[in-house]
């Protein structure tokens, strides 16, 4: 994985999203399913594609299962994109390329400054 693909954990997941200035892409995944093996070629692709433009995170289910639950993860892959700390869209399985492409560059295109919310979709 490119080093600009950050590891997030429950402990760095509040600082991590917070302190983005830019839309987050954020793949829970376990090494466990042949899925989630290939959902990260897409990946790769996708944060050659958007460097600079999306903040990209990895939260490995099995060894975070806390934040897993916390934020309501149920199938792996899934995938959470954030922006301003608010949740765009949660997506399940691996879809294709083109398909990410498609919802990024949509939110790109909508470039609306978001207010910094504080995780409003995290289950207490």
């Amino acid at each position: 994985m490119p080093d600009t693909i950050q590891i997030v954990t429950k402990d760095s997941f509040e600082k991590f999203v917070s302190r983005s200035l830019l839309p987050i892409m954020l793949v829970f995944y376990s090494q466990k399913y042949p899925s989630c093996k290939n959902l990260m070629e897409t990946i790769q692709a996708l944060e050659a594609k958007y460097r600079g433009s999306i903040q990209f995170g990895l939260v490995d289910a099995d060894q975070q299962g806390e934040l897993t639950g916390q934020l309501g993860i149920g199938g792996l892959p899934s995938i959470l994109i954030l922006n301003g700390g608010r949740l765009c869209a949660n997506i399940g399985g691996n879809l294709p390329l083109s398909h990410y492409k498609h919802m990024l560059d949509r939110l790109l295109s909508e470039n609306k400054p978001h207010k910094k919310g504080l995780f409003g979709f995290l289950k207490h």
